[in-house]
This record gives structure tokens, sequence and C-alpha cells, in this order.
């Protein structure tokens, strides 16, 4: 394992204390290093080349497993008696360092809160606990007939918990909404140990639900939740249709939504991957297919150095624009009317059908992608991955900002997704050089394994920072659907200006002991 990892985390006095306090609640508990390990981390980039690296820089002291809501609000009532930090973590599939232990103490690990499944079908509700994988929950519901319609790209290994702690939208949120939505009803503990509980229905005064809904684990931790379920559709109709430019792509979809229609899925695309798609006829230039495909490592590297002759590479591309369209319906019929009717609002705007191939080939090429970021890590890359949201008529202004301010130190992919009548999240890869191959590294010593890490970090820093600049300085948005973790939360106080002194009154009076999740949101 030591090949694999480097040195694992050992178990401080701390942690062995801790450990016994906890297992005498009746909670499982470890400061094993192999559980310190692996609670250190999520998918963020920066974790990705911490393990590259083989380093452990935010260990925690002890790792929890409660199995219910009393064991949850018993443990964070002992953390608060000793003013322990409790970092709550689900499967670890956050991209923006949420779950990571920035100051050590107790990960409070939910995915042992599972509790039985009640579904009511005739009410259209599904009662479910926060450590249910969001898998396991759709296939539970494919049983029955029924679906969520939350579809994120961490669906395969990601937890309800998580999706209500980053307010995470999908796939399908174009007709079905984002996870928020969804939400009936709510059980959390806050950083006191005390148990709330929100009403299903309508409530006198502000929503406590909402309030609680993108906490980042900072006011309190899930534990379950009653959401809104569909029937699960029978047939789905899909289409491609290709722009000669993402304005005129922007603008169908806009309509579209605006027409009143709801697709299941409304996704555009940029002229590269509108290429790459093979929804355009020009064959891609070979460096963008090796950053595309994250194949032949070192030319992958080679090309990485000059990252601004690959951006303007993609500005010479033909501008079409490729939008993969699909809506669900109970009859064929259903979903091909509502289709029908969409392709005409994109025929007004100079769409071309290409016909149902097209469309399901992207999709098939999206499911492949999301989870291929490993190799390109592996062969001495970094991709960070942002979703910012803004207006129809800045849509396509904020791709380009990013892109001008990035330019020089990453490779900028772009996809415009989860559309809504006022405006759309737009799904932003930078992909930079990260020094040498993982396979060297193995190989390396610890100084030269910490000297390659350290200048992988600061260009992946670079990079993000000039793209979220760039994000706020449009008036954007600097996360849609994954949260603002550790990553993005210095871009925070521009967002939110007079309102970070309103987020931490809530602190205050949620978690008086500032013990959950401390570093994230700037709390």
């Amino acid at each position: 394992m030591g090949g694999v990892t480097g040195p694992l985390p050992s178990a401080s006095a701390r942690g062995k204390a801790l450990r016994r306090e906890i297992a005498a609640l009746g909670v499982a508990a470890s400061c094993d290093a192999p559980d310190l390990w692996a609670a250190s981390r999520d998918c963020s980039a920066g974790a990705l080349l911490w393990t590259k690296a083989r380093v452990v820089p935010h260990p925690p002291d002890v790792v929890a497993w409660p199995e219910d809501v009393d064991q949850v609000a018993a443990l964070l009532r002992l953390a608060a008696q000793r003013e322990v930090p409790v970092v709550p973590m689900g499967a670890g599939t956050g991209s923006v360092g949420g779950s990571i232990p920035l100051r050590g103490g107790i990960v409070l690990d939910t995915q042992r809160l599972t509790r039985p499944l009640e579904i009511d079908l005739p009410g259209g509700s599904v009662q479910v606990g926060a450590g249910v994988s969001g898998n396991r929950l759709e296939e539970l519901l494919a049983h029955a007939g029924a679906t969520l319609g939350h579809f994120p790209a961490s669906l395969p290994a990601a937890t309800v918990g998580g999706w209500l702690a980053t307010r995470s939208a999908g796939l399908l949120s174009s007709r079905h909404g984002a996870i928020a939505d969804m939400v009936l009803s709510l059980e959390a503990v806050d950083g006191a140990g005390e148990i709330l509980r929100t009403l299903e229905g309508p409530s006198g005064g502000p929503d406590l639900a909402q309030l609680l809904l993108g906490n980042e684990g900072t006011l309190a931790i899930f534990t379950s939740a009653r959401l809104r379920i569909w029937r699960r559709p029978r047939e789905r109709w899909v289409r491609g249709v290709r722009f000669p430019s993402l304005r005129d792509g922007l603008r169908a979809v806009r309509d579209v939504l605006r027409a009143g229609l709801r697709p299941a899925i409304a996704r555009l695309h940029d002229p590269l991957d509108t290429l790459l798609s093979g929804a355009d006829p020009l064959r891609v230039p070979q460096p963008l297919r090796w950053l595309a495909e994250g194949a032949q490592a070192e030319a992958l590297r080679l090309s990485l150095r000059a990252p601004l002759l690959l951006n303007r590479l993609v500005d010479a591309l033909p501008a079409a624009s490729l939008l993969v369209l699909a809506f669900d319906g109970e009859r064929a019929d259903d979903a091909a009317h509502e289709g029908e009717v969409a392709l005409a609002i994109c025929d007004r705007v100079r769409g071309e059908n290409l016909g149902p191939s097209a469309g399901e080939r992207s999709l098939e090429a999206l499911h492949r992608s999301s989870w291929a970021q490993a190799p390109l890590f592996a062969a001495g890359a970094f991709v960070e991955t942002l979703d910012v949201a803004t207006t129809w008529e800045r849509a396509e202004a904020l791709g380009l900002a990013v892109r001008r301010a990035a330019e020089g130190l990453a490779f900028v992919r772009a996809h415009f997704a989860n559309a809504a009548p006022e405006g759309c999240a737009v799904e932003l890869s930078l992909l930079g050089f990260a020094g040498a191959p993982a396979g060297e590294i193995a190989g390396a010593s610890r100084d030269d394994a910490e000297a390659d890490l350290e200048d992988a970090q600061q260009r992946r820093e670079a990079a993000l920072a000039a793209a979220l600049s760039a994000v706020a300085d449009e008036g954007a948005t600097i996360s849609h659907h994954s949260g603002v973790g550790a990553s993005r939360h210095v871009f925070l106080r521009r967002e939110l200006g007079e309102g970070i002194r309103q987020l931490r009154a809530l602190k205050k009076a949620f978690d008086p002991r500032g013990i959950l999740n401390p570093g994230k949101l700037l709390l």
C-alpha cells in the first residue's frame, strides 16, 4: 500500500481519545491509517494531485460512522463539548474540496445513514436516508416504476446527503429541477446536537429547508429527506441539432424553455465538442484529440505546455454548435409531439436536425467521460471543473471571458446545460500541465514528489483564480450545483457582498461552537 499512497497518516493522541469517547456512544469509529487516508480527500483536482504525489496534508483525527439521527446528534453534542471540528462526508465524490477536514477533528461518514426506503408512488414521494447512494436509490425507485429524475455525473456513487449539501443538479434538471426543487421535507442535526425537522408542505415564515440546502455541512448535517418522485417514463425522443454558431444555439434553447416546453435534456456543446461528437464533418486536429481522449501521455503533456496555442486553435475551428435535445413521455407520441414543437423553434434559429443518432452518440460520449479524469492526472495533467451559471443574455460572453482569462494557463472547454427559462449553467473544464506522470512520481524521492506537487498546485490555482475572477467580473454565480468548498470560497465574498455578515450570524445560531466544517463558505 505504501507504494500506492505513500506514507499513511498515523493515529494522534487526540484521535485515540476521541475514538474511545465516540465508541462509548455506541457509534463505530476508527483512527486506523487506511481510514484516515480515505477520509482526507475527495475527487477535487487538488486532492487528486495529492494522491499522485503520495501526500496527506489534511488527515482527520478519527472517522465515525453513525447509523441514525440520534447517533449523529449524540456525536455532535460530544464534539461541541470538546470543541472538535466535525466534517460530514458522503462518498467523497465532491469536486471542490467541501469534505476535506482542513483542521483535522472528526470526519462523520454518512454512508450508514440508510434508513429503510419508504416509497409512496400514489403520493409521489420517497423518504430516504442521507447515506443512500444515488445509483441505489434510482435502482429501488425503478423497481417500483418511479424515478427521482436526478442524474448528476456523480450518480454512481454520490449520496443523497451530498446532493442536499451542495444543491446538486443533474442531466434532467430542465424537466425535473435541481435537488432543491425535489425536497418536500428534511431532517438534519445542527452544531449543538439539536435535531431539526421541517414540515412537508407550506410553512409560515422563512423556509428552513431552503435555508439549510447548500450549507455544505457548515450549519447542519442532513440525516434524511422526503423527496418528490415521478412515474418512470416509458419513452424518450432524442435529436441532435446543429447550429451555425453558439449564439444561435443559446438563443434556440432559451426560446424552447420560454415557450413553456420542458425537455428532459437540453445540452449545448461548444465548437470543439461539436466536432468531437461527429456532428461536424471536419477532422479534429490531433493535438485537440489528445486532450479530449487523454491518450498519448507524452504528447498530451507537451501540448499542455502551450495552452495559449491550443485555445487559439479552438478559436480557429468552425463555429458550429451541437444541441442534444431529449423529451420523455409515457407514450412515444407524447414525447415526439413536444420534440417536434421544439424542432420548429430551433428551425427558426437556423438549427439543422441531424436526427436521433447524433443526439444518442453525444449522450453515450457524455456518460463515458463522466469519470475519465484519472487517466489525465496520471498522464501529468490537471483537470479543474467549474459549474457556474448566468442569464441567457450573458452566457456566450461568460464563456468567452473565462477562455480569455485562463487561455495562457490552461486549455478551456465548455458546455451549456441545466437550462431554465431565465438562464443556464456553464460547465467549464480547465486542463493544464501538472508535471511528471504518475508512474514517474511513484519512483521519485519524497522531495521531488512534493516539488512536483507544489508546481502543479501553483499552476492549477492560477488557472482557477483567473477563471473565477472572470466569472465574478461577468456577474455570474461561482457555483451552480457542485458547491463552493475549499477551492472557490475566496470568491464567495464578491458574490455575496454584505450577505457574508448575515451568513456568519446564521453560523453562530446553528453552530455556536463553530465545529461544523470550519474553513468552508468563509465560516
